[in-house]
């Protein structure tokens, strides 16, 4: 099995992360849902490709690049120089708004993106961009079919479960997943774990919700209101598919506080009735690392999407998308998602 040939759009926390990862899981295990992926371990993802706007990163090796304002993640280990220097691309709406505040946007030309794609050799192109770039989001999908590239949609953006694009992939016969990454122990994913366990055990939920506070960019971008919306609409909607029907719910990123950084406070409640009409209420929290939470699912991811790119199998992988995202075209439980992915990558499953 060859390397997985990864450019990514959005040179931010995830970024920083995921590239750490590799360098971090070569020889180390610790906390990965799965080892091997068809026989790829996490060292074999190879970032030959990237791409931002603000002139903190563009020009300067991706191995530096990951750890320069306004990125907050956290530093596990040194990384080597990479030998890709990040490129500029098109502004569009990538600083619209309160996300002027964190970037400074570099005065560079803008690279053509279709075809450094082809120049690099990427295989897949990944979108980490912020929330509520929506035209930036749809270039970066068109950028993907005409270099070539499968895509990974990890932002809220309909592209996964927009038919028009999944058709678009589907002609061209590239894989493409989303949308909006779900972190693999985040508040959506421990939260309908959660719902799952009261469900089995037969609790009727009717009340929950779980809110957010953490120090990154993409805390602070969706202080915005669109933004904001777009996200928590995208939450409430994966939950509600965990819950019966007339059940009360509320989700999203409540504040943002600097000195957090990387740090994401996760805050769950839950109000139901067990035997007997008797209350049940959950009222917890817990914390963890917003970028090592994105890169351990989209190791996995990439490593899917290559596999079908080995297979030659384009247009949607539904297995994948609904392991890896919130907002996937068909929604199921968190345990049959990863049944799906782990029969996708067994071969028992075509997408």
């Amino acid at each position: 099995m060859g390397k997985t040939r990864a450019a990514v759009a959005g040179v931010g926390n995830c970024c920083s992360a995921l590239v750490q990862s590799i360098v971090f899981h070569k020889d180390n295990d610790v906390g990965l849902i799965h080892q091997e992926v068809g026989g790829m371990r996490p060292s074999d993802v190879e970032i030959v490709g990237a791409i931002d706007i603000d002139s903190r990163k563009v020009g300067r090796d991706l191995s530096e690049a990951i750890f320069a304002q306004p990125n907050v993640a956290l530093k596990v280990c040194d990384v080597p120089p990479l030998g890709v220097e990040v490129v500029k691309g098109p502004v569009l709406d990538g600083a619209d708004g309160i996300l002027k505040d964190l970037i400074s946007v570099d005065g560079s030309p803008d690279v053509d993106v279709k075809r450094y794609l082809r120049e690099v050799g990427a295989e897949i192109l990944v979108s980490l961009l912020p929330t509520g770039c929506q035209r930036a989001s749809e270039f970066y999908a068109d950028a993907a079919i005409h270099g070539g590239c499968g895509f990974i949609n990890c932002t809220p953006s309909r592209i996964a479960s927009d038919n028009r694009w999944v058709e678009a992939f589907e002609d061209k016969n590239l894989p493409l997943v989303g949308d909006d990454l779900m972190s693999q122990i985040g508040g959506t994913a421990f939260h309908m774990g959660l719902l799952d366990f009261l469900s089995r055990r037969g609790v009727k939920v009717e009340k929950t919700y779980q809110l957010d506070i953490g120090g990154s960019m993409e805390a602070y971008g969706v202080l915005e209101d669109f933004r904001r919306e777009e996200k928590r609409k995208v939450k409430s909607d994966t939950i509600k598919h965990a819950l019966p029907a007339g059940s009360e719910v509320a989700t999203g990123t409540s504040d943002y506080v600097s000195f957090m950084k990387d740090r994401r406070t996760s805050y769950f409640y839950i109000e139901g009735r067990n035997t007997l009409g008797t209350d049940v209420i959950v009222d917890i929290y817990f914390r963890t690392y917003d970028g090592s939470n994105g890169a351990g699912m989209l190791l996995d991811v990439l490593r899917g999407v290559k596999l079908a790119l080995d297979r030659k199998v384009g247009g949607q992988l539904t297995s994948v998308s609904a392991y890896g995202f919130k907002n996937p075209p068909i929604h199921t439980s968190i345990a049959e998602a990863q049944r799906w992915f782990e029969e996708f990558v067994s071969g028992a499953r075509k997408r």
